[in-house]
């Protein structure tokens, strides 16, 4: 037979063992949950391998609704060939890349919190800009000099 004690604290394990599974299970409706544990991001324009002009715009989808920083709400970081320092802050759905080079481009997307940490979700998608022209832009000629000395793009 069971002390009292005893019983008290297999009830209090227990007890303590449920409320952890049901944290963890949850979400809150504001999550962005999409099934798969977390928010996702996903581009929808331009398709993969499109042929693009020096300006293409871009699209996606978020699981989550998005804002400007300042609002508290997600927003994505948009950059070009992995340099993921080298991004640019947009609070929608929706953002024109300019100033790319003929050739082979891998443009970026990725989730982030209002204070800049990673949501978690990114997606990216390949492109060839041709001279031409392409999606949604108009080719330009050649990048001058001091275009391509900072290894900057124009977005």
């Amino acid at each position: 037979m069971a002390t009292p004690a005893k019983t008290l604290t297999i009830a209090a394990i227990t007890l303590a063992g449920a409320g952890l599974l049901a944290a963890c299970g949850s979400s809150s409706g504001d999550s962005g949950d999409s099934g798969s544990g977390g928010p996702s991001l996903t581009i929808t324009s331009p398709t993969p391998g499109s042929k693009v002009g020096t300006s293409v715009d871009v699209a996606w989808d978020s699981s989550v609704e998005l804002g400007e920083p300042d609002t508290g709400r997600d927003h994505v970081h948009v950059f070009v060939d992995g340099e993921s320092n080298d991004y640019t802050v947009v609070g929608g759905n929706e953002f024109t890349v300019t100033g790319l080079t003929p050739g082979a481009h891998t443009i970026d997307v990725t989730l982030q919190h209002a204070d800049h940490s990673s949501a978690g979700a990114s997606d990216e998608v390949d492109v060839t800009v041709t001279k031409s022209g392409g999606t949604g832009s108009t080719p330009s000629p050649s990048p001058s000099e001091s275009d391509t000395s900072s290894g900057r793009y124009d977005y």
